[in-house]
């Protein structure tokens, strides 16, 4: 496609130089490789445009899931520290528990 395009380019300057007169069907190619060119460049113009939304749609779920995973971090943060305390509090004895623990022994001897 590239040797396509050089070649058109090539063709062009040569057409530029040699300043004749074209025959009918030397201007019906002419006209021929322009549509073919023009087509071509629209073309990659839309994969152009496409490729450009892909990649922000990339960036914009990059960005998305980005976030999410901070919030869920903090979430487990959040969660490990209560379960911590709450295994803390199941350690420590309730001092009314041993309170009354006594004072039922203590009866019941």
């Amino acid at each position: 496609m590239l040797i396509e395009l050089r070649q058109i380019r090539e063709d062009r300057q040569a057409a530029r130089r040699h300043i004749h007169e074209m025959t009918p069907i030397e201007q019906e190619i002419e006209a021929d490789r322009e549509t073919w060119f023009m087509r071509v460049n629209i073309h990659l113009e839309k994969l152009l445009a496409k490729a450009n939304r892909d990649k922000d749609m990339l960036r914009h779920m990059k960005h998305h899931y980005w976030a999410r995973m901070h919030v869920n971090k903090a979430k487990v943060k959040i969660l490990k520290r209560r379960l911590s305390q709450a295994l803390k509090r199941r350690k420590r004895s309730d001092p009314l528990r041993v309170l009354a623990e006594a004072l039922l022994a203590e009866h019941n001897t």
